[in-house]
């Protein structure tokens, strides 16, 4: 049994956002009401410029698991600043307040071990992960931050979450 990890160590009231020079915070759920969103799903901006506009179909590695439910709405949104847990203090991400992806999720699997990840899994997912080592580099890289008080073979050992999405507009 692999061991359990929460990566939300709070219940975030606000979302904070680059406009410009100047970082604005809004209510997370009048910012995800607004959307009609389940919930963000926050991308590094290098990973962000990696979802091509002719792109139908997305799939999202997490690490261990994730909140993510089939049938609903979600919205990718690009991370301006890295958020950073240690532990003990968290910081929340900065995102940018533009270039929004509005998904559903389609399927949802928890707590896979990598090596019983199959090849199709990689079929709609970003160019740079496209196999079990791609994907493992870009995992111990997404959390080397927001993860930082446990090393990359730790971060390893939690598995891996997928999430298959259904791109319906960008804005």
């Amino acid at each position: 049994m692999k061991k359990s990890f929460n990566r939300y160590p709070l219940k975030l009231e606000k979302i904070y956002f680059r406009k410009g020079k100047n970082i604005i915070s809004e209510n997370t759920g009048v910012f995800l009401k607004k959307n009609n969103v389940h919930l963000a799903i926050q991308i590094l901006r290098s990973d962000f410029k990696l979802i091509k506009k002719n792109m139908n179909r997305f799939t999202h590695f997490n690490i261990q698991d994730t909140g993510h439910k089939p049938g609903k709405n979600y919205l990718i949104i690009k991370i301006h600043k890295r958020g950073y847990f240690d532990g003990i203090t968290f910081k929340q991400p900065i995102y940018d307040n533009n270039d929004f992806i509005l998904t559903k999720c389609l399927s949802a699997q928890n707590n896979i071990d990598y090596v019983d990840l199959k090849e199709k899994v990689f079929e709609h997912s970003l160019s740079n992960i496209k196999n079990i080592n791609s994907l493992k580099k870009a995992i111990k890289r997404r959390y080397k931050k927001s993860l930082a008080h446990l090393s990359d073979t730790e971060k390893l050992s939690l598995g891996v979450a997928v999430t298959e999405l259904k791109i319906i507009k960008r804005f």
